[in-house]
C-alpha cells in the first residue's frame, strides 16, 4: 500500500491517501473504486475515530481511500470546508491514473458534521462524487444553532444531479435528531434520486464503525447491530457499481510440442526460465514428474507467467 499526506493549500487542511498496490495477480483490480472520508467533529475538529479506521475498513474491501481533514474552528468553516471538499475531489480525479482510481466510482462518506459536508458536496459542489454515504449526518438548517454557525438548506438544494445516497443513523441519536436523515431521504425521493436508508433502533451519536477499537474505551460507543452499516454500505455500492470484473485470460498458443524435460535440455530455454522464475526452474528441474508433462500443460496452468513475449523468446531459442 502507498500512503501520502498532502497539504491542500490552507492551514491544517490535508488529504491523506491509502492506495492499494497493483499486482499482476489481481489485474482485475488495478483500477479501483474510491472512498473519500469526511470525519465528523461539529466543524470544530476532525475526529480520528471517524477517519483512518473508516478508510482502512474500505481498503480491506478493495477500495482506494482518502481522508480529508477540512477547515474547522472558524465562523466560516462551513463554506470553507465545502471549498476544501471540492478541491480534494478534483485532486483525486486529476490524479486518477496515478492513484489507480475509477473516476466514475468515487463515493464521499461523512459522519455528523462530515455528513453535512458530504451532502453539501453532493448538492452544492461544483464537482460531485458518484455516490454519497451519510452517517448520522447534520442536514437541517436549524442544526446551525447547535454548531453556532449558519448552515445552508441542503434539502432544498437536492435536485436530479444529486448523487444517490446511502443513509444510516439511529433512532436514539440524542445530538442529531433522526429527522435530519429522514428529511434528506424525502428530498431525494422528491427528485427521484436513488437512496437506501438504515435507521437502527439503538445507538448513541458518533458511533463510527461501532467497534471496540473505535470506541475510545467507552461501551456506549459500540453496538453490534449498528456496526452492520459497513457491510450494508459495501453491498449497496456493489449493487450500484458492480463487483470487480471477472477476467478470462486469452489462451496463449505455442508451437513448442515437447515435454518440459525436453525443453530444459536447451540451455538457452533453461536460462530464460531461470531468469523469469528461478523457483519454477528449480522446481521442474528437480521434479521428474514435472519433466514428463507436455510444455503446453505448463502454459495452460500458468497463463500469467507464460505470456506471448516469453513464449516467443523460448521459440526463438529453439529456432521454431
Amino acid at each position: 500500500m502507498k500512503t501520502f499526506i498532502k497539504n491542500m493549500g490552507y492551514e491544517n487542511v490535508t488529504l491523506s491517501g491509502y492506495i492499494l498496490d497493483s499486482s499482476r495477480e489481481m489485474k482485475n483490480a488495478n483500477k479501483r473504486p474510491a472512498i473519500l472520508v469526511f470525519p465528523g467533529g461539529g466543524y470544530m475538529m476532525c475526529s480520528d475515530r471517524e477517519a483512518e479506521p473508516v478508510a482502512l475498513a474500505y481498503t480491506a474491501a478493495g477500495y482506494n481511500a482518502f481522508i480529508l481533514r477540512y477547515t474547522v474552528g472558524t465562523k466560516t468553516a462551513v463554506p470553507n470546508a465545502l471549498r476544501d471538499a471540492e478541491n480534494a475531489l478534483e485532486y483525486i480525479i486529476q490524479n486518477a491514473e496515478e492513484f489507480c482510481v475509477d473516476t466514475e466510482k468515487i463515493a464521499a462518506i461523512g459522519f455528523s458534521a462530515g455528513g453535512h459536508l458530504a451532502a453539501s458536496l453532493g448538492t452544492l459542489g461544483r464537482v460531485k462524487p458518484a455516490a454519497l454515504m451519510l452517517g448520522y449526518a447534520c442536514i437541517l438548517p436549524e442544526m446551525g444553532k447547535l454548531l453556532d454557525m449558519e448552515m445552508p438548506d441542503l434539502c432544498a438544494a437536492v435536485d436530479k444531479t444529486t448523487p444517490p445516497a446511502f443513509i444510516f443513523s439511529t433512532c436514539k441519536d440524542g445530538l442529531v435528531p433522526i429527522e435530519n436523515s429522514l428529511a434528506f431521504a424525502n428530498a431525494l425521493c422528491r427528485e427521484k434520486v436513488d437512496f437506501e436508508v438504515h435507521i437502527f433502533q439503538e445507538g448513541t451519536h458518533g458511533l463510527s464503525l461501532s467497534t471496540t477499537h473505535t470506541s475510545g474505551g467507552s461501551a456506549t460507543m459500540t453496538d453490534p447491530n449498528f456496526a452492520d452499516w459497513l457491510r450494508l454500505s459495501l453491498n449497496w455500492l456493489k449493487v450500484r457499481w458492480g463487483d470487480f470484473p471477472e477476467i478470462t485470460p486469452a489462451p496463449v498458443k505455442t508451437n513448442i510440442n515437447m515435454t518440459i524435460g525436453e525443453l530444459l535440455e536447451n540451455e538457452k530455454c533453461r536460462k530464460i526460465l531461470a531468469e523469469v522464475s528461478p523457483l519454477l526452474e528449480k522446481s521442474i528441474t528437480t521434479n521428474k514428474g514435472h519433466q514428463s508433462l507436455p510444455f503446453t500443460a505448463l502454459v495452460a496452468n500458468a497463463p500469467d507467467l507464460f505470456n506471448k513475449e516469453l513464449i516467443a523468446a523460448l521459440e526463438e531459442a529453439l529456432e521454431i
